[in-house]
């Protein structure tokens, strides 16, 4: 008995929406991350190919959090136009994928 409560107490926080806007973007785009509760995440740019472009943010977020690309790389250089993953690793063991278009 003591096992399951303690199996209940480490549910994983879900994730309940990821939003891109605007999608397709242009210079900026917001990124839109909820949760049912405290959740450790990386949130991160990747290039069609799989490598990262940028990481926005490693941390703790408390169920809602809203986070700015404002389409540069990890050294601030401007990325071209082309097709990016916006992509969430919560949980050190799920991920969730976006795709957004960058067109100017």
């Amino acid at each position: 008995l003591l096992f399951s409560m303690a199996l209940s107490a480490q549910k994983s926080e879900e994730l309940l929406n990821f939003e891109i806007d605007p999608n397709p973007m242009g210079d900026v785009c917001k990124i839109f991350l909820e949760f049912s509760g405290e959740t450790a995440i990386t949130l991160q740019i990747e290039s069609i190919e799989g490598e990262v472009v940028k990481t926005i943010y490693s941390g703790s977020i408390y169920k809602t959090a809203t986070f700015k690309w404002e389409r540069d790389d990890a050294q601030g250089n401007w990325v071209p136009t082309g097709r990016y993953n916006v992509v969430v690793n919560y949980q050190s063991r799920y991920t969730s994928t976006k795709k957004t278009l960058i067109l100017k």
